[in-house]
């Protein structure tokens, strides 16, 4: 594909999507992808396409001098893309562990490996420009419960399919929570309906602009989305939005069951990151991954509203670069 080309796909997605930067080489099913020196594809959790397009990708490229190309979509179709060959990736960021190990056990393994890097809260994110505002900010104040808000008549709640991302079922594991933190086994039903109610499933990378332009009322999310995009939210007790690690065994009672039968169980959401098997540009993408580990990288997630943990990896340690290794403090 010629350099006139690609421009042409990138000022098209921009039209259809201007919160996002898709990838530059993609067409169709026949997607492939040669070798650019000094570009980096970084595929991530679309939860994090403004932290990434805004502050990540721009501060990698000026501090490292590589140039960075990222796309965000729903950590699990994300990883599905990469098993189905329509995307190359050379470095991806997951929201959970679960789509990254789906690469690691794939036959055979697109990844080997895995660094544990932050944690994130659901939270219950909610536009200014609602007709139940005024009942949202009763419920961020503690004064009427948040799920009784949700459950109003008219009211339209919005979420991202379980089946394409972990943000999907983990609002259905904080639902089941509620049911039991609260003793009262009807919020669930109350608030979500069927797992994958067609009329709350919206995809991952428009479901807050879709708030943001005032056509719902309120969306499951991330703690360090809404920060990120100036919006207001509710926070969850932390007995169920899946953010404190004292409460993992109370978490792990949630489980949701993906269509090919793996159960997924409820434990803290870390946000996870590798290079795959796939990748095009070593040098680059362990550049990318030392740069997010950084003091810097950490600051620009928790400026983000992201939680920075002690970088952990996990899986065949042995197959993890030399340079991660050290970082992490690996022999």
């Amino acid at each position: 594909m010629g350099i006139s080309e690609r421009k042409l796909i990138i000022i098209v997605s921009t039209i259809v999507a201007p919160s996002i930067v898709i990838g530059t080489w993609f067409v169709g099913s026949n997607y492939s992808r040669e070798p650019i020196k000094g570009e980096v594809f970084i595929m991530y959790a679309g939860s994090l396409v403004k932290t990434f397009e805004n502050t990540i990708g721009p501060s990698f490229q000026k501090d490292t001098g590589y140039n960075y190309v990222g796309e965000g979509k729903g950590s699990v179709q994300l990883a599905n893309m990469i098993i189905d060959k329509q995307r190359d990736p050379d470095v991806f960021v997951s929201a959970g562990t679960i789509p990254v190990m789906k690469l690691i056990s794939s036959n055979p393994p697109l990844a080997r490996w895995l660094v544990r890097f932050a944690s994130a809260e659901m939270v219950i994110a909610y536009t200014p420009n609602s007709p139940f505002f005024s009942d949202f900010e009763r419920a961020r104040k503690g004064e009427i419960p948040w799920y009784e808000v949700l459950s109003e008549n008219g009211l339209k709640f919005r979420r991202t399919d379980p089946e394409l991302d972990p943000k999907g079922y983990y609002m259905i594991m904080v639902a089941q929570l509620a049911n039991m933190y609260y003793n009262d086994l009807t919020i669930r039903d109350r608030i979500l309906g069927q797992d994958r109610n067609p009329a709350q499933i919206l995809p991952e990378e428009s479901l807050l602009t879709t708030l943001e332009q005032g056509q719902i009322d309120a969306s499951a999310t991330y703690k360090h989305e809404a920060v990120a995009r100036g919006l207001p939210y509710i926070t969850l007790p932390r007995e169920i939005n899946l953010s404190d690690p004292k409460f993992s065994n109370y978490y792990n009672q949630a489980s949701y069951a993906l269509g090919k039968g793996q159960i997924v169980r409820g434990d803290t959401i870390d946000f996870s990151i590798t290079i795959p098997e796939t990748n095009k540009n070593l040098d680059g993408s362990i550049t990318f991954v030392k740069f997010l580990l950084s003091e810097k990288g950490m600051d620009i997630l928790e400026k983000y509203g992201l939680n920075p943990i002690k970088a952990v990896g996990e899986g065949d340690i042995e197959k993890m670069p030399p340079a991660i290794k050290e970082l992490l403090g690996y022999k």
